[in-house]
């Protein structure tokens, strides 16, 4: 039964368009039946990491979705730390045998940080389609001589003859 409430748990827990997280059926090295492994503080350090940096990316590629302006700047600065700090704990790691809970913990990061780069690309996309249609307007617009100073001269000038 606890089994059965983990799967909906995670089912539910999942990013549209991302596949669930598909959690082992066989204990993971070093896990016994029954008694969960005690994560070290390096391992504990890089799951806190993760947690944030998917929160970060879930809110990023929400709020390019909904089309709401929101301050890129911030959330790449955010973004970028949390992707050092997810280096640096992986480093602090690296004597550590990686279990398949982290390489699937990693596999679903790489799968959010792909979604994320998607819909900032269809955004950066749609903002490039809008600068060269006002570019194209703006060309236009001073191709017909309506904004040359000569054209200007001429208007001033053909309004005083017609004042007279």
């Amino acid at each position: 039964m606890s089994d059965q409430h983990d799967d909906t748990a995670i089912a539910e827990a999942r990013l549209p368009g991302l596949p669930a997280l598909v959690t082992p059926s066989e204990p993971i090295r070093g896990e016994i039946l029954g008694e969960p492994v005690v994560p070290s503080g390096a391992s504990r350090a890089l799951w806190s990491v993760l947690d944030r940096l998917e929160q970060a990316l879930d809110h990023e590629t929400a709020e390019v979705m909904a089309l709401r302006s929101a301050d890129f700047n911030r959330l790449n600065e955010i973004k970028s730390r949390l992707l050092l700090d997810a280096s640096r704990a992986m480093r602090a790691m690296r004597d550590e045998v990686g279990d398949g809970w982290l390489i699937a913990r990693l596999s679903t990061l790489r799968l959010k940080l792909e979604h994320n780069r998607l819909a900032i690309g269809m955004h950066l996309d749609a903002v490039r389609e809008i600068a060269a249609a006002m570019t194209t307007t703006l060309i236009e617009a001073e191709s017909d001589g309506t904004y040359s100073a000569t054209s200007r001269i001429a208007g001033a000038a053909s309004a005083k003859a017609h004042a007279s």
